[in-house]
């Protein structure tokens, strides 16, 4: 599986069949607060979008 820290401390992890998140503090509260009415998958994906993220998409797009 491969492995990366976000720059808000969240550690996240995929392969081929599945994708996990070790939430920082900031977004465990916004997971408690918000995200319970949306799906895991897609507050994932809020988190780790490159909106939302110091990477550039070049960097995480050679991180697949």
């Amino acid at each position: 599986m491969k492995k990366i820290s976000l720059p808000c401390k969240c550690k996240l992890g995929w392969d081929e069949t599945e994708i996990s998140l070790i939430m920082c503090s900031t977004h465990y509260n916004a997971y408690l607060h918000v995200g319970l009415n949306t799906a895991a998958d897609d507050f994932i994906k809020m988190v780790a979008s490159p909106k939302g993220s110091h990477y550039s998409l070049e960097i995480l797009e050679s991180l697949r």
